[in-house]
């Protein structure tokens, strides 16, 4: 009899400790699932500042072409805040592309506009991005009846920090205005 109990016993331990393992097996599982999760987070939160940093430079490009001429009106805000609005399927607010316009007008005074042509052309590396770019820049400066000397200059100075000819430039705007 002492042996039937001796052998629950240790059966009874070995039970505990192969619940306790699986309960540590569980703990772990849940850990890497929960890490898992956590790097999906962090990665998805990284491509949607990617995106907002890149959507911030197509709309820095814009406003410098819009205030090229020294006036950028609330009609010029309401239209670029629209237009970038539609063409990102309203992903950022008004008030987030207003702020980001508000933000461009004070690195452009701070800066001046080749400054700033550099540095939305370091920030938008891929060819497609910086011809969409450049394509809503020249929209947007054909807003009020067409493309003025300042506005021509503005969109040149993209331009030639994107890398692209004044010829591409002049097929970019002619697709704008068609």
């Amino acid at each position: 009899m002492a042996e039937i109990k001796r052998a629950q016993r240790i059966s009874e331990v070995a039970g505990v400790k192969a619940a306790l393992e699986q309960a540590e097996a569980y703990k772990q599982m849940l850990e890497r699932e929960a890490a898992a999760k956590a790097e999906q987070e962090a990665q998805h939160a990284a491509e949607e500042q990617a995106i907002g940093t890149q959507i911030g430079a197509l709309v820095e490009a814009a406003y410098i072409v819009a205030s090229a001429d020294g006036n950028y009106t609330s009609t010029e805000s309401q239209r670029l805040v629209g237009r970038v609005g539609a063409l990102t399927e309203d992903k950022f607010s008004d008030a987030q592309l207003e702020a980001m316009a508000n933000d461009a007008a004070g690195r452009v005074s701070a800066e001046g506009l080749q400054a700033r042509a550099q540095s939305i052309a370091s920030t938008l590396s891929d060819p497609e991005l910086r011809r969409a770019t450049l394509l809503v820049a020249s929209a947007v400066a054909w807003l009020d009846g067409g493309v003025g000397q300042k506005e021509g200059l503005a969109l040149q100075a993209l331009a030639r920090a994107f890398g692209f000819s004044i010829d591409e430039l002049h097929k970019i705007m002619s697709q704008a205005h068609g």
